[in-house]
């Protein structure tokens, strides 16, 4: 396949104003743990009481040692609510780590972010708002507005002590004029998010748990997961992503892997319009992302993943994937170069 076919497919995705959609994948680069890492980290420091915990938790190590990864593993599973705060906990402490490291970074301008020049560049057109979808509790995305100069909002007001905005986004205005504006939807939460009990849910921007009885508001997998997203203040954000696949133009999806159950069948329903144009670039592409594109992404697709020295793109002409050597489209910045 002519590879000026490929960048205009490339291209095409670029300037449709996509929203983006970033998975762990995209978080990797700079230091924050894989899903790998972290089931490895829980596995180490979970450590649930005798009877009911400790039989749940066994079954979830049973599935991980037969080859299931995190998500599966822990999917349809009831565990006790004793046990789920503890992994909750384990694993806001395990990815919090990591997200400290890069926030010292991101303060010595030592960490570059592709993510940041990519939201920049989308930020030069006249488009308003762009948005950016993720289960990601990381803050890397944050960091990236910031160290680029561009606003942002995840859903609550400014502040030390945030609150969630209200049913209507807050706007910034400067000069009686509209200023652009990252709209970040965490669908799973955040590591700075949190409720005491029954509490209004709050965000304050620090690296340890405030109080022995805030609870991290992050979505952890299990059967759980879809009971938490019944609630506030992930309610809210999954009606404001769904709103956003329903009107996007098209996407790019950066280090996604395809199996967030949140995610997926939203993008699928658009996909099948066959009007939004959709880019997926990781280091791998799993086997999910692959068959999604194949039977589900329609004619404007492109799926782009690390081979050698340079890239396999997958479009709907070549299901199969064709080599390009020597270009670096896999990577964000490398794609980004090509596109702009």
């Amino acid at each position: 396949m002519d590879r000026d076919i490929i960048l205009k497919l490339a291209q095409a995705c670029f300037s449709s104003n996509p929203a983006i959609i970033l998975g762990s994948g995209a978080s990797m680069p700079h230091g924050l743990p894989s899903m790998g890492e972290l089931q490895k980290y829980l596995t180490d420091k979970v450590v649930p009481d005798v009877g009911e915990e400790k039989d749940a938790w066994s079954q979830v190590c049973t599935a991980l040692d037969s080859g299931d990864h995190l998500e599966k593993a822990m999917d349809g599973k009831n565990l006790p609510q004793k046990l789920t705060r503890k992994i909750v906990e384990m694993t806001w402490e395990c990815v919090n780590k990591s997200d400290y490291d890069l926030f010292i970074k991101s303060i010595k301008r030592i960490e570059e972010f592709p993510l940041g020049k990519l939201l920049q560049k989308l930020s030069a057109t006249c488009n308003q708002k762009i948005d950016v979808i993720t289960p990601n509790y990381d803050r890397v995305v944050e960091y990236a507005c910031n160290v680029h100069g561009l606003l942002y909002s995840v859903g609550f007001t400014p502040g030390y002590i945030q609150w969630r905005e209200g049913s209507e986004p807050i706007k910034y205005n400067k000069n009686n004029r509209n200023l652009k504006i990252v709209r970040i939807w965490k669908v799973h939460g955040s590591l700075d998010w949190f409720a005491c009990g029954d509490k209004e849910a709050f965000s304050v921007p620090v690296f340890k748990i405030p109080t022995q009885d805030a609870m991290p508001l992050i979505v952890t997998p299990g059967l759980r997961k879809f009971e938490s997203t019944q609630y506030e203040p992930f309610r809210s954000i999954m009606t404001g992503a769904d709103a956003v696949f329903e009107s996007a133009n098209g996407f790019i999806c950066v280090g996604f892997g395809f199996r967030d159950s949140h995610i997926v069948p939203k993008l699928l329903q658009r996909c099948r319009t066959g009007i939004a144009p959709v880019a997926v670039i990781a280091r791998t592409l799993t086997d999910e992302a692959k068959n999604f594109l194949r039977n589900n992404a329609g004619q404007k697709y492109i799926g782009l993943e690390e081979s050698g020295s340079g890239t396999r793109a997958f479009t709907a002409q070549t299901p199969d994937g064709v080599e390009l050597d020597g270009m670096d489209l896999w990577s964000l910045g490398g794609f980004l170069t090509s596109v702009t």
